[in-house]
């Protein structure tokens, strides 16, 4: 009888685990054509296309770009959602953004 109970307290968090698995919606990791659009103008001068770069975060369900050059002072400016919105964020949702997001991908700017 106790082998029986021990079979069961095993089996149970295994057959549970694999029942409530939740749908990951697919993440974007392709430079949408918006953004592509908007690089030239936010940095005209082509010499700093090799140190300008988009990250791809993944916080929550939603995928945002990060566009950085590296003598920027403002770090995130150019910071814009799936449909090119910039998030009006407080401080604890950008902390949350920052403890809680994931880098998906890091590309140059400059698709050459």
């Amino acid at each position: 009888m106790k082998r029986f109970i021990l079979i069961i307290l095993l089996i149970i968090p295994l057959w549970s685990g694999t029942s409530c698995k939740k749908e990951e919606t697919p993440v974007q990791t392709q430079i949408p054509e918006w953004l592509q659009q908007k690089i030239p103008e936010l940095i005209p001068d082509q010499k700093l296309c090799d140190i300008t770069y988009i990250t791809i975060y993944r916080y929550g369900r939603e995928t945002y770009y990060h566009v950085y050059c590296m003598i920027w002072s403002c770090m995130y400016c150019q910071f814009f959602d799936e449909k090119g919105n910039r998030p009006d964020w407080d401080q604890k949702e950008w902390d949350n953004f920052h403890s809680g997001s994931r880098e998906i991908k890091k590309v140059k700017a400059c698709q050459q």
